[in-house]
């Protein structure tokens, strides 16, 4: 702004800012309102244009870019002259179109872009528009006395300082700063409600379950017998067999199927604390002078610990100071303390202490099985009377999502008339984020978890086998268990959805009215060799859209020796699209 001033005051005149104001073409316009010419002058205002068709024209390419800004627009410059109508009468003619200008620019910045559409960013252009009139008279008193202009100043004053006292808030609400690499303020929101569905728990560690195998959740949170007040967010598991979690009579400790069992660690760590030697318990009584019986306390760095209690006497196979890595052997499974049959109980804390107050902090990844149906659970937090392991790596499916950096793929594909062969090749960006790019120009960039593959996003070109891989295979754990599902969730603008997706974007301001989910299992079938990621993408609307529905099918063909041997993905039998591999066998690929 200082450097157009100087520009204006020493190098030129601002004869055709004025010309901006004025609108050359306004005579060629005799059927628009006035309101309706200065909506579109101040449109032009924005390019420095004399002419009101100017403003048509960038009316509708904002409305072909965004709808959310279109509509920010025009509630805003109407907003904008009715205020200076109450506010300022005197200059209401005057400040109309630099107003109205003004007013727009700013509702584009707080509104959608800078900010993310939502309910509170509307209201928050409302407020500043009624600003932005105050700003502008202010500005022109101030400056019209020097042979100066308004221009974006108040624009200028008003963005800048609500997004300076937005950063300082302690709770974020539903204004988020725009925080990544834009796109049109539907797709950024898109992206964010999508990304915060599906990584919004992950956490600075991915611990595991601490035990092996499949057991059951005695209790969870808040549980029926303990798990009360500060020590409400803790877990006690067992083991069972046909619902029952003991032989014979269940009257010694032996009887019991998770009595002596390994205990692990659920993630790398210092052992800070170890209390051994407490007797285990006869069946049915507990030892309330030593609660918590025998117990190992795990410093994880950034102020995490884990407590494992209620341990067998002897068992314990570290002593305090010794590092221990994820999965490690550290006990085994007891009755001493608080426990009248054996059990483990586990619990994530922010000290070191022996009982200490419970902190609420997920597990990475599990599989829980209830009502007969096994899920994959991501960053959760297992329920009571599930049934939970750790997952397991499938060797072959740890092979084919195993994307390194350097390897090169080819993938042949018929689709519109065409046969194609499109090559992909695994790279690394600056963040070490890995990323596989296709030669057809698009980009997946993958997220590293460890136990489950995820991609986390796509850019560039849509008729390409990339991204039908990347719709295919969103999420995969690596781990094969006939009946495991999961879902995952898509952001809107990454799906062919159509028409619709315009249509109901007027209105997301007040909502999104279009979602989206996956659903996905592995399949195998006796006779094949080739193991299946099968999914099915819906789409669905409501409330104004509630008649809209979508169905897509997807399907991911890994053989033997962890190749992807095809994908397809179906629109509806519409179109479908099935993309092979072509596999080099003179070389590992």
């Amino acid at each position: 702004m200082i450097t157009v001033f100087i520009y204006i005051i020493f190098l030129g005149n601002y004869s055709d800012i004025q010309l901006a104001q004025n609108g050359t073409d306004a005579n060629y316009f005799p059927f628009l309102p006035l309101l309706v010419k200065n909506y579109f002058k101040s449109l032009a205002l924005i390019y420095f244009q004399p002419n009101i068709i100017t403003g048509v024209i960038i009316a509708l390419a904002i409305l072909a870019f965004s709808r959310a800004l279109f509509v920010l627009s025009i509630t805003s410059f109407f907003l904008s002259g009715l205020v200076l109508q109450l506010l300022l009468p005197g200059q209401s003619e005057s400040l109309a179109i630099i107003v109205g200008f003004n007013a727009i620019i700013t509702s584009f910045a707080l509104g959608g872009s800078l900010v993310l559409p939502s309910g509170k960013s509307f209201m928050l252009t409302l407020f500043a528009t009624a600003v932005i009139v105050l700003m502008t008279g202010f500005f022109s008193i101030l400056l019209t006395g020097y042979g100066l202009p308004v221009l974006v100043l108040p624009f200028n004053f008003v963005t800048l300082a609500t997004i300076y006292s937005l950063k300082f808030r302690k709770d974020q609400t539903d204004l988020v700063l725009l925080y990544f690499k834009p796109g049109s303020p539907e797709e950024n929101l898109y992206y964010h409600q999508n990304r915060k569905a599906r990584f919004d728990n992950f956490k600075l560690f991915f611990p595991e379950l601490p035990v092996w195998g499949e057991w059951t959740v005695s209790q969870a949170f808040a549980g029926e017998y303990t798990h009360k007040d500060k020590w409400r967010y803790a877990w006690d598991f067992i083991l069972t067999e046909d619902g029952k979690q003991y032989e014979n009579e269940g009257d010694v400790v032996e009887d019991y199927f998770c009595y002596g069992l390994p205990v692990c660690a659920p993630l790398h760590g210092k052992v800070v604390k170890v209390v051994d030697g407490i007797p285990d318990n006869v069946i049915g009584e507990s030892n309330i002078a030593k609660n918590w019986g025998n117990t190992i306390v795990i410093d994880h760095s950034e102020g995490l610990y884990s407590a494992l209690s209620h341990l067998k006497p002897g068992s314990i196979k570290v002593e305090e100071g010794q590092i221990v890595d994820k999965g490690d052997i550290i006990a085994a499974c007891g009755n001493s303390g608080r426990s009248p049959y054996p059990h483990l109980h586990f619990q994530f804390q922010i000290d070191d202490t022996i009982g200490g107050h419970t902190h609420k902090f997920p597990f990475a990844f599990y599989l829980e099985k209830s009502e007969g149906e096994l899920a994959l659970k991501s960053f959760d937090y297992p329920k009571v009377n599930s049934m939970v392991q750790n997952l397991e790596k499938h060797k072959t499916l740890a092979k084919a999502f195993d994307f390194r950096f350097g390897e090169t793929f080819k993938f042949e594909f018929h689709h519109k008339g065409e046969t194609k062969v499109e090559e992909w090749k695994i790279g690394i960006d600056i963040t070490s984020t890995k990323f596989i790019e296709s030669s057809a120009g698009a980009v997946a960039y993958i997220y590293t978890s460890g136990k489950v593959f995820y991609f986390s996003s796509f850019s560039g070109n849509r008729d390409s086998a990339l991204y039908w891989f990347y719709l295919a295979a969103m999420q995969a754990p690596l781990s094969y268990h006939e009946g495991l599902i999961w879902e995952d969730s898509y952001s809107i603008s990454e799906l062919p959805v159509g028409f619709v997706r315009f249509l109901s974007e007027f209105f997301i301001f007040f909502g999104t009215y279009i979602h989206s989910k996956g659903n996905f299992k592995y399949h195998k079938n006796e006779d094949e060799k080739e193991m299946r990621l099968k999914g099915e993408i819906s789409l669905a609307g409501n409330f104004l859209f509630a008649w809209f529905n979508r169905h897509y099918k997807t399907e991911v063909v890994i053989n033997d020796d962890g190749q992807i041997e095809s994908f397809s993905f179906d629109q509806q039998g519409k179109d479908m699209i099935f993309v092979k591999s072509i596999i080099n066998e003179d070389e590992d690929k």
